[in-house]
């Protein structure tokens, strides 16, 4: 930890459990806030708790140990049809859920530990400001937990919510009187304006009230603040993807050297129903590919060699500028990224232009790519998603995509995504839905398919016009939704009921059909629930071919069940060794 004075910390929380093998990645978002804020002059320090040994720290060797005995005695007798796996699976079930709420218990403990000794070394820091990445579930509570300890030991430090959290939900994060600020959307130029009343003005009081007339007055973008008794929010800064910084990252232990990398902000299309982008964007901007080149050469100097672009839906002729400029620099990384279905691609100049972009894109390193299909039927594409896309759209792209890897003779890993259930307006049943997204998947034989619920975030047509889409939403909703821990592999009986129906359907019918379609497509054979950054890792770390990722999902699933994170510690050294060993070949 620092010895100068911060004028400002950063902490990363997690939840006691980890969700994924990819939670460790390096956090690009807390790396440009420090940049972007030393570049002022602010003395910034980060504490990323991001790290594989974190969760270590948190959980008692004996019992992981024990719980991945059980965990893997349930997982191989819950597809048994024998009387034997069906005796195992009622015996190992009762034991397995009490040494689960046993492990819980240990793991909170811990964590309130941890996070009592953060708020102390807070106190005694002498920082102004203190800054909260927040997320979901078990991470927001944790963030609200140190809030109020911090509140408690230090009143005269600001408190400020950041992260996904206050992008999307907005107001609601300040309702309950936790945090003082909370910055929406990009956050380099709000909490410069903080951190430089901070400066000036010492009373925390009189500081909140500065920073409520300067918001007021559209002169400071992007904050959530009180005004008058009432949660207001300034206004968005324009969007301007080429004012990112290159991010510092100080302290490499326990991350996955992944590098995540902002080559656009917003979405080039932005008029998705279930979408908030265009909420916190007020267009879509390209960074220059020159800038995301020098980047990627940077980091591949620090020995990083795996890339992710940031971007939501990356445009492809940006991205094959970007990969033109990666060919001519004579830089050998591998990357991937979420890539949006390409709108009239069954035309056939349309599908020869794809073929020749996804050609460059795999020379450049292109690896692995994710898709948002979301249904399988067109009239829900359109009238419930406005994806801009149809049916033979989506199959086109995946098509065009195949023909390439299969010209360079390079592999790549094609993921999709779905809603299911989906709002059906009355046009068809969900029968019918659900049988025309497993007859996509079997069109077009995706590497994994990414079956997700609904939700309709605030600020999006879904939630604006609730009625029309079949949601019923209670006074409690987006409340409930900040704290609500959505974690793939929990007993659907395990699951809280909230105030949100779709067509009827609660929200623990809602997790039922989807999971029916998850199980539906597993049991034809087809990969779930990974995601490209994960196809990235496993193949970077040796799990080959179809087999490869199986290996890789159900190792990922014993040890999240378990709480055994062994074999993810395992993973993550093979992954950096790659992503070094792939750096060290652009030196030679």
């Amino acid at each position: 930890m620092m010895t100068d004075t911060p004028d400002l910390i950063l902490w990363n929380p997690i939840a006691r459990r980890r969700r994924s093998p990819s939670d460790d990645f390096l956090d690009n978002g807390l790396a440009i806030l420090k940049a972007f804020l030393a570049e002022q002059g602010f003395e910034v320090e980060v504490i990323d708790w991001a790290r594989s040994n974190q969760w270590d720290k948190m959980t008692p060797r004996l019992l992981a140990v024990i719980n991945r005995f059980l965990a893997s005695r349930l997982l191989s007798s819950r597809d048994s049809q024998s009387k034997t796996g069906r005796m195992v699976s009622r015996l190992v079930s009762p034991l397995f859920i009490l040494t689960q709420d046993l492990m819980s218990a240990v793991q909170k403990y811990f964590q309130n530990k941890m996070i009592r000794e953060l708020a102390e070394y807070v106190r005694d820091s002498g920082c102004r400001v203190v800054g909260i990445k927040t997320w979901y579930g078990e991470t927001y509570l944790a963030a609200k937990y140190f809030a109020r300890l911090v509140r408690k030991l230090a009143p005269e430090i600001l408190i400020v919510a950041g992260g996904p959290h206050p992008t999307t939900y907005r107001e609601a994060v300040l309702e309950d009187g936790v945090f003082d600020l909370a910055v929406a959307g990009e956050g380099e130029r709000a909490l410069e304006g903080i951190l430089s009343l901070a400066g000036r003005i010492q009373s925390k009081d009189k500081l909140l009230n500065e920073i409520s007339r300067v918001a007021g007055l559209s002169s400071l973008k992007n904050i959530i603040y009180r005004q008058n008794g009432k949660v207001e929010v300034s206004p968005p800064e324009n969007t301007d993807a080429n004012r990112k910084v290159i991010p510092v990252y100080d302290n490499l232990e326990g991350k996955t050297w992944v590098h995540v990398i902002v080559d656009s902000l917003g979405c080039p299309w932005g008029r998705c129903n279930f979408c908030t982008h265009s909420r916190t964007y007020r267009k879509y901007s390209v960074r220059r590919p020159e800038s995301v080149v020098d980047e990627i050469e940077q980091m591949v100097s620090r020995g990083i060699g795996i890339f992710r672009f940031a971007g939501s839906s990356t445009r492809l002729s940006h991205a094959c500028r970007i990969a033109e400029l990666i060919e001519q620099r004579g830089i050998r990384i591998f990357f991937s990224m979420f890539a949006r279905v390409e709108s009239r691609a069954a035309e056939q100049h349309v599908y020869e232009k794809l073929v020749g972009s996804y050609r460059q894109l795999l020379r450049s390193g292109f690896r692995s790519v994710f898709l948002g299909a979301e249904s399988g039927n067109d009239t829900v594409n359109e009238l419930v998603m406005n994806k801009g896309v149809m049916l033979k759209d989506i199959v086109a792209t995946v098509k065009a995509m195949r023909e390439a890897s299969a010209i360079e003779g390079l592999p790549l890993d094609i993921g999709i995504s779905l809603i299911y259930p989906a709002p059906t307006m009355g046009k068809i049943s969900l029968g019918q839905l659900k049988a025309e997204n497993i007859r996509l998947v079997e069109q077009v034989n995706p590497d994994s398919v990414l079956v997700s619920p609904p939700a309709p975030f605030p600020g999006s047509s879904w939630f604006n016009d609730k009625d029309r889409f079949g949601f019923e939403l209670g006074e409690s909703f987006v409340r409930k939704m900040l704290e609500y821990d959505y974690v793939l592999y929990k007993p659907l009986f395990l699951w809280p009921e909230i105030d949100m129906k779709l067509e009827g359907l609660s929200l623990r019918k809602i997790f039922e059909e989807c999971g029916s379609l998850r199980k539906t497509l597993e049991d034809k054979g087809f990969v779930t629930e990974v995601t490209d950054v994960q196809f990235l890792m496993m193949r970077n770390a040796g799990y080959a071919g179809k087999e490869g990722v199986l290996t890789f999902k159900n190792q990922t699933q014993l040890a999240i069940l378990s709480c055994d994170y062994r074999w993810i510690d395992s993973l993550q050294a093979r992954v950096n060794l790659a992503s070094m060993a792939q750096a060290s070949i652009n030196k030679s």
